[in-house]
Parts: C-alpha cells; sequence; structure tokens
C-alpha cells in the first residue's frame, strides 16, 4: 500500500483523522498512567521508525545520527533519567552496522567493506583481541569487563570500521567539520547560559544531590561543563575542537569559512577557560607547537612558535590576569609543587607497588569505584586513577599500557608522514595536520585527565584517527577531480 497516497486520498482522510485521534489518546492515556517518560518515548516512536528505516536504507544518516546524537546524549540523559548514553549509542551503532551489512546483498551499493582494509581498523582489532583475552585476568570481572570494555575498546574498533567505509568523499570530510563546529557552537552556548543565567532545576540536581558540586563548585570558582559528562572532559574536549578550527581556518578555502572556523576557535578557547580544567592548557601548547613542525611554512612556523612561547612566560613567569579565577587556575598547571600533582604522584608510587605482580592488570573494569562495584578490592577503590593512561594501566598492566601508547603514537606518526609525504592537496594536507595537531594535545592532556573513552570526545577522536588514515583516498579523488576539469578545459579551447 502507498502510504503517501492513503494520506492525501480524500476518500481516506476519515481514517486518518480517526488514526490522529486515537494516537493522541493513547500517548495522553500512557503519559498520565506511566509518566512523561514513556509517553514521550511513544509520541517520538513514528519518527524513530521512520528514522530507522532511513538509516537502514542509507547508512550515511546513521553515521551522522551518530555523531550528533554522541554530543548531545551526556547533556540528555540528565533531563531523562531514562536514557543510558551507552546503550542508545549501542543501538545507532548496531542498526547503522546492520545497514553496511544489507548493502553487500545491493547491486548498486555506494559502500564497500574492503575500504575498512586499513591499519588503523587491523590495530584497533589488535586493541580489542587484548582487551578480550582480559577476561582471563584473575582478577577480572565479567560483568565488569562488559560494563567498561565498550569504552576501551569496542568502541575504538566499530567507530574506526564505520567511518572507513561510510566516509567515502572529500566532500563528506568537509560537512564533518562544518557539523563539529555547529556542535561545538551549542555546547559554548550552553556553556554562557550556565555561567550568566545560572544551572537549571536538573544540573542543579546534578550538581547538589549527585555530588557534581564536588569538584565543579570549588575555591577557585564554578567548572561549567555545559551538556559534557563534566568539566574536564568539556574543557579539554572544547579545547581539542578549538586547535582543529583553528589550523582549519589557516587551510579551508573560501573566506565565510575561514571567518566562521576562526571565531569558533575564539569560542572553543574561552569555553575552555571558564571549564576550569587544568590539563586542557596542553591541548592548545601541544597544538600549536607539532602545527609549527607539521606546517612546514617559514611563516606558520615563526608565528606559531611566538604564540606558544609567549603564552607560556605570561602564565610561567607572571602574575598577569592573576585577578581572574580561571587565568590563576590554569597557571597553577605548572606548578609541579601543585598539591593535587604531588597526591598524583604518590598514587601512582601506590599504585606501581600494588601492580608490580600484575603485568597484565588488574582487569578491565577493575579500577576506581568499579573495584568495589564488581569485586571488592578496598585497595583500588581507594585510589583515583585521574588519568585515561594510569586506568589502563591498573585494568590492562604494563603490557596493556605499552601497547595502547604505541597505537597512539603509530596514529600520529603515521600521519605526519602522510602530510610529508602522501597528501598532495594543500588544503586536505592543512585539514589532516589540524586533527593530528588537535589529537597530539588530547594525548598530552590525557595524562592529566581521564576523558578519552567518554562521551563526546571519545567517538570524536576515533573519528579523527580514521579521516588522518583515509586522507589519502581523499587525496586521489581530488587528483582526479581535477584530472577531469582539465581534460573540460581543454576541449572548450
Amino acid at each position: 500500500m502507498d502510504i503517501g497516497k492513503l494520506i492525501v486520498d480524500n476518500a481516506n482522510k476519515p481514517l486518518v483523522y480517526a488514526f490522529l485521534i486515537l494516537a493522541v489518546y493513547a500517548i495522553t492515556f500512557i503519559t498520565l498512567r506511566f509518566g512523561f517518560v514513556f509517553g514521550l518515548a511513544v509520541s517520538f516512536a513514528p519518527l524513530v521508525i521512520l528514522y530507522l528505516i532511513l538509516i537502514i536504507n542509507n547508512p550515511y544518516w546513521g553515521f551522522f545520527a551518530i555523531f550528533i546524537l554522541n554530543y548531545y546524549v551526556s547533556g540528555l540523559s540528565r533531563y531523562i533519567k531514562a536514557i543510558s548514553p551507552g546503550i542508545l549509542m549501542d543501538v545507532l551503532l548496531v542498526v547503522t552496522i546492520i545497514s553496511l551489512i544489507f548493502q553487500v546483498f545491493k547491486s548498486d551499493t555506494k559502500y564497500h567493506w574492503e575500504r575498512a582494509n586499513n591499519s588503523l581498523v587491523v590495530l584497533a582489532f589488535i586493541w580489542f583481541l587484548y582487551c578480550v583475552l582480559e577476561l582471563l585476568n584473575p582478577g577480572s570481572s565479567p560483568v565488569g569487563w562488559i560494563t567498561s570494555v565498550r569504552g576501551i575498546g569496542v568502541y575504538f574498533l566499530v567507530i574506526v570500521v564505520i567511518t572507513s567505509i561510510i566516509m567515502k568523499r572529500y566532500r563528506d570530510f568537509k560537512i564533518l567539520l562544518i557539523t563539529w563546529a555547529i556542535l561545538s557552537l551549542t555546547a559554548v552556548l550552553k556553556a554562557l547560559i550556565q555561567k550568566y543565567f545560572g544551572f537549571d532545576a536538573w544540573e542543579s540536581r546534578w550538581l547538589y544531590l549527585e555530588g557534581g558540586m564536588a569538584t565543579h563548585i570549588i575555591y577557585s570558582g564554578v567548572r561549567y561543563f555545559s551538556f559534557y559528562t563534566d568539566a574536564a572532559n568539556f574543557g579539554t574536549g572544547i579545547a581539542f575542537s578549538g586547535i582543529v578550527f583553528a589550523i582549519t581556518s589557516v587551510y579551508i578555502k573560501g573566506l565565510r569559512l575561514k571567518i566562521f572556523f576562526f571565531l569558533t576557535f575564539l569560542a572553543c578557547m574561552y569555553a575552555m577557560l571558564i571549564s576550569g580544567t587544568r590539563g586542557s592548557i596542553a591541548v592548545p601548547f601541544v597544538g600549536f607547537t607539532l602545527f609549527a613542525f607539521l606546517s612546514r611554512k617559514t611563516r606558520i612556523m615563526i608565528s606559531s612558535a611566538v604564540i606558544v612561547i609567549t603564552a607560556y612566560l605570561l602564565l610561567n613567569f607572571t602574575s598577569y590576569g592573576n585577578g581572574i579565577s580561571y587565568i590563576r587556575r590554569l597557571r597553577s598547571a605548572f606548578n609541579i609543587e601543585d598539591a593535587s600533582f604531588q597526591v598524583r604522584i604518590e598514587n601512582q608510587k601506590k599504585l606501581k607497588v600494588y601492580l608490580a605482580d600484575k603485568p597484565i592488570g588488574a582487569g578491565i573494569g577493575m579500577s576506581r569505584g568499579s573495584a568495589k562495584t564488581y569485586r571488592p578490592d578496598p585497595y583500588l577503590a581507594k585510589i583515583p586513577n585521574d588519568s585515561w593512561y594510569v586506568m589502563i594501566w591498573v585494568e590492562t598492566g604494563i603490557i596493556g599500557l605499552i601497547l595502547h601508547v604505541f597505537i597512539l603514537l603509530y596514529i600520529v606518526s603515521y600521519g605526519a608522514y602522510i602530510v610529508y609525504f602522501r597528501l598532495k592537496d594543500n588544503e586536505l594536507r592543512g585539514l589532516v595536520t589540524a586533527l593530528i595537531c588537535g589529537l597530539s594535545g588530547v594525548y598530552v592532556a590525557s595524562y592529566s585527565l581521564e576523558i578519552m573513552g567518554q562521551f563526546p570526545t571519545g567517538f570524536i577522536l576515533y573519528i579523527s584517527m580514521t579521516l588522518i588514515f583515509i586522507s589519502p583516498k581523499f587525496d586521489e579523488e581530488i587528483e582526479e577531480t581535477k584530472k577531469v576539469n582539465d581534460k573540460k578545459y581543454e576541449i572548450t579551447t
């Protein structure tokens, strides 16, 4: 039956009206009987079904749904407690993968699994396999493993595979960057609303009733978190975005896009400042320093070096801006005698003793409070990780840490090789450089922050890594387009 014809056919209008009345009655009854959340779920059900059909027919829309929802899912979970960020993202990922599998049976498919034949997928699979073998760890808990392995190993592999297959055109890359910038601006706007208009009822509940106040309303002032999981994730994630957009604004073609990305960069840097996250300062410092080396242009190298050195001297050797609490807090990141830093060092010494006879770690999901939840381990439960790398070390051991760090370093090293020796198009080379510099900044910041596996930063990192590895295909596309255009020009002349 043609649904469109059914809706517009005058003869069937009474049936449509009756259906709508029945639907309104059903939604009202469910809302009154089971609550607002169930009523909202039912009211959105038709749209969800239609969108799922759209994704099944074209996984491209599934990918962008993942990218956009990933950005907001943590914030939404504050307002709707029934939403589990992990489960919701799992559903979208599964649907998109099913859609890609269906494409295999289409004769005119635009998506081919052989595009996932790259070294990053191999590395992601090796890391995932190591995580699976962690189930054999004597200290492991199956429940703890299932709960935690997604953020550590599963999402990395799945996102890399999906991105490799779906991001086929250079145009898709640029659309993704613009979408990312728009999402970042909404995050900055939310932080500004929190700062100048105050927290809403749901955010206040998270702060004052659920313990968020302990780390977000402190002696140095309020730390704003937008709709991220917390201020640390927000500050580092938005700084990562800012560095990518700053470098993108240098290379992107078109004056309007240059201005758009540069203004977005400025907004992101301000948001990083009001997040009050000291560790996030590593992102612009490392990002701009690496940019100086990868740019291969004397003018850019000099200007980047001047910016980085000036910022370092101002923050480390002067008291300029101390009247602003956020600058005072950032400045303390350069003080190795800082009490917080010393506590981290002492905790790592304790963990080193504990892990001396555990080369494969305590088991995935067994660090922090999880050690108390899944299998009683009072010692681990009392020691916070305060670092992504410490968390990997505790849960997967020194072997897992070495493997993980090797993969991360290989990604930026291979990216630098691509930029220097393989990419011919200047704009594409600049956009890939932006991703490499942003990634490197997050790598360093993750020493003091446990944010690489969190929404939305984790997914964006994995997508960025993949775009670096598949960028030579974009370069080939650009070269082919240039050849076609040259032939057309020869014919017309």
